[in-house]
């Protein structure tokens, strides 16, 4: 009998917060469920008897050759049962009721595509406050499309839970730029724009920890952040255009490129050693879409002042930091 859920967990070299995650997992209040562990540190091989870990639901799979995070996202979501599948990292925790909490959406909301939830940051759940409330939204994918780009609402794309059919059908998770693919998740939650349906559950029952190791809280790589912009905006033109969102196009490229703009001011910054070439390429780049909006029927006011934000921006860019 297959499990209603499926957890993809990728781990690559932690042990430790590996077990605290697997053990997250095992403490959930709703127990139908499988994990999958990928582990792609060929040098360790990773069992129940290394992690003191004894849960029939819990399966490792130890990758003979490093497949790279997308490619042992896919394999998990591949090698999986379930009706419903999420991905996790080894470095994040779920919630003692996220799974109940979803499953409880799911029944209410006749099992639409996906389920998305909020999440907090820190180090525990011990120093976070998380909030009683458990109740959901439903909202069309046009209406989540716009609250995400505008960031009313916060999600981690890659966590959200997914109907296995529909995300096997988007082909699963995507490689966006030449390194650890910074903005696979954002596109897994635009595609959700063109759903007729996306549960939201504000509750943060997901920790995105902090801690020194986390490459996207701390990777200075302003390749790969410019990189797979590249790529994000490449694969997001022909979503915000289908004619289920196309009246919105204007609107929903300008939130896209604010919010690249303000990743990639902190990255530079992050990295304190900007090339002035590469970064005078990417901002033209994003100036070109700017140009689209013309094109639009959106109000050129709102054009200007993000024209002037990315001039702004660039300026800051620029100027007070060291350039080669």
């Amino acid at each position: 009998m297959r499990p209603f859920f499926s957890i993809g967990v990728t781990t690559y070299k932690r042990r430790e917060l590996l077990k605290e995650a697997l053990m997250s997992a095992i403490k959930q209040t709703f127990g139908d469920f499988e994990v999958i562990v990928g582990n792609d540190f060929v040098q360790e091989k990773l069992s129940p008897e290394v992690l003191g870990i004894d849960d029939p639901r819990i399966v490792f799979v130890n990758h003979p050759i490093n497949l790279g995070e997308m490619r042992n996202m896919n394999y998990l979501l591949n090698k999986s049962k379930g009706r419903y599948f999420t991905w996790l990292a080894d470095d994040d925790l779920y919630a003692p009721d996220f799974l109940e909490t979803v499953y409880t959406a799911l029944i209410k909301c006749d099992f639409p595509p996906c389920v998305f939830t909020s999440f907090q940051m820190g180090c525990t759940y011990q120093t976070i406050d998380i909030p009683t409330d458990r109740t959901y939204n439903s909202f069309t994918g046009k209406e989540f499309l716009r609250k995400y780009l505008s960031r009313s609402l916060k999600t981690q794309g890659c966590y959200g839970i997914f109907n296995r059919q529909y995300i096997n059908g988007i082909g699963g998770i995507q490689q966006l730029g030449d390194d650890f693919s910074p903005y696979s998740d954002h596109l897994l939650a635009i595609q959700a724009g063109l759903l007729e349906e996306v549960i939201y559950i504000a509750a943060p029952l997901i920790l995105f920890r902090t801690h020194e190791g986390s490459i996207s809280l701390t990777s200075n790589n302003l390749n790969a952040y410019i990189s797979a912009q590249v790529d994000l905006v490449h694969k997001c033109l022909p979503i915000l255009r289908n004619e289920k969102l196309m009246e919105e196009f204007g609107l929903n490229i300008y939130l896209l490129i604010k919010w690249c703009m303000e990743d990639i001011v902190g990255v530079a910054y992050r990295s304190g050693y900007i090339g002035r070439k590469q970064m005078t390429s990417h901002i033209y780049y994003l100036m070109r879409h700017i140009r689209r909006l013309k094109r639009c029927d959106l109000d050129l006011k709102i054009i200007y002042n993000l024209s002037k934000t990315l001039l702004k921006n660039a300026i800051r860019l620029l100027c007070p930091v060291n350039c080669k």
